[in-house]
């Protein structure tokens, strides 16, 4: 099984590796970008190619990993020079597309899979040794899954099936690691208008995330719950919304949307229905 990139970036050069690394065949990447071809290329051991049809005759299974308005474009490549067989697999990385993109590609009789990991691509050194731990989706037609489940087998990798029609709800779920960002920044920069300093804030604060989310892995999001909310403390909220308004009150909005949310976690949970009410007049 020899498998090649289209796309020489971050989530193509952290596969690259990850796969050599597993003693998986690679042949080769083909890039609109021959600095980055030869870069892969050259991390990975494998080949540079400049044109489709070369590319595609080296290639068992072929990784389109570009992003994801590029894709048609590739797959409309793929189309013109007729280098699809039914022998090679097609698989593309995006988290929000499905296997529906491929439909040009199916007289082709070729394998067809989107295969995506659960893990955000910094840099792909980094991104190749936390792919050991990866669990990734998957959809495609059989010849399409068999071909990416061979790969996952070998690399020991678990992995979920997904409907293709789930797809784009599936990456919209994605909010836990990127909006998990923006609610940690939030709350540094709300720490800064205390005068806390910036080396300070990771210092003191970082511990305390990291407890939270080993507390989520642990128990579960709602146990791991913990604070004024979870207590009924209505005092203690007023008081948070009440400085919000006169000393921060860019964060307030951010506050009530995360508390509400919150509510509805706890709700005949963790809370009764009437603090539920209480606690929600509150917050609106």
């Amino acid at each position: 099984m020899k498998i090649g990139f289209i796309g020489a970036g971050k989530v193509g050069t952290a596969l690259g590796i990850f796969f050599k690394n597993n003693r998986l065949t690679l042949s080769g990447y083909l890039s609109r970008s021959e600095t980055s071809s030869q870069c892969a290329a050259k991390v990975t051991d494998s080949a540079v190619f400049y044109d489709l049809p070369g590319f595609a005759a080296a290639s068992e299974v072929i990784f389109i990993t570009t992003g994801d308005d590029q894709i048609s474009a590739v797959i409309n490549q793929l189309l013109q020079t007729a280098c699809l067989t039914k022998h090679h697999t097609l698989i593309h990385t995006s988290g929000a597309l499905s296997t529906d993109l491929f439909e040009p590609l199916l007289t082709s009789g070729c394998g067809l899979c989107s295969l995506h990991p659960i893990m955000s691509f910094s840099d792909p050194l980094t991104a190749s040794k936390n792919l050991k731990q990866t669990v990734f989706t998957l959809e495609g037609n059989q010849q399409g899954r068999i071909a990416a489940q061979k790969i996952l087998a070998i690399t020991d990798n678990p992995y979920s099936v997904i409907d293709k029609n789930d797809k784009v709800l599936y990456h919209a779920a994605c909010i836990l690691s990127n909006y998990l960002v923006t609610l940690i920044d939030s709350g540094f920069e709300l720490l800064k208008t205390t005068g806390i300093a910036d080396d300070e804030i990771i210092r003191a604060f970082m511990p305390l995330i990291t407890a939270t989310l080993g507390n989520i892995e642990k128990s579960g999001t709602v146990n791991a719950l913990t604070g004024p909310l979870v207590r009924g403390d209505e005092n203690t909220i007023n008081k948070h919304i009440k400085a919000l308004k006169t000393q921060a009150p860019e964060f307030l909005p951010l506050y009530q949307t995360m508390g509400l949310a919150t509510l509805e976690m706890i709700k005949d949970k963790r809370i009764d229905t009437e603090k539920y009410l209480q606690l929600q007049k509150i917050l609106n």
